[in-house]
């Protein structure tokens, strides 16, 4: 016989005497139990804000500020059966007035009234200041009338003193000049 028969007749013999496995009937695995599935669950979107950064890879890109959304589903819960309503449908506190009360009426009342007096102080302290540019105003003037007659009188001393007595003529208090009754000390 031919020597490979030999060697294939028993592995052959050993191969039939295996019996093959018979398929069983087994029920389906059980689905995963999920949360979803034991209880109703919601979806909850959560905002970050990032600030602008420089990418790490490339420090010539710029990323802009902007937010980030991050949705998770979570458990209901008794507080969430709660009926909620839209943050627009009520005006921000800043536009909404303050409740009527005692306390804020006076001290509103009060404000208005210390609005009034520092008001009435400006008022009074412009018109002050404005009489005292006046006064100011005349002081300077006064001052400059006076200085004129001091240079007039100083030039007419130094003329009697240096003029004859016979060229001395006595001078009239016509000459004078009329603002000198105006000029106060």
């Amino acid at each position: 016989m031919h020597p490979m028969i030999i060697l294939f007749a028993p592995l052959l013999v050993a191969g039939c005497a295996l019996q093959p496995t018979v398929a069983q009937n087994t029920p389906p695995p059980a689905p995963p139990v999920t949360v979803a599935a034991v209880m109703p669950t919601k979806l909850v979107e959560t905002r970050y804000d990032v600030r602008g950064y420089r990418a790490a890879a490339n420090s010539s890109l710029r990323h802009e500020a902007h937010a980030v959304y991050r949705r998770t589903r979570v458990p209901v819960t008794a507080s969430d059966e709660l009926e909620t309503v839209s943050r627009a449908s009520y005006p921000p506190a800043s536009v909404a007035p303050l409740p009527a009360s005692e306390e804020l009426n006076a001290e509103l009342a009060t404000q208005k009234q210390i609005t009034t007096e520092l008001r009435a102080m400006q008022t009074s302290m412009a018109e002050t200041n404005q009489q005292m540019q006046a006064q100011y105003a005349l002081l300077v003037r006064q001052s400059g009338e006076a200085l004129k007659l001091r240079t007039q009188l100083e030039t007419e001393r130094n003329r009697i003193r240096n003029a004859s007595p016979a060229e001395v003529a006595p001078v009239a208090p016509a000459a004078l000049p009329s603002s000198r009754a105006e000029v106060k000390w």
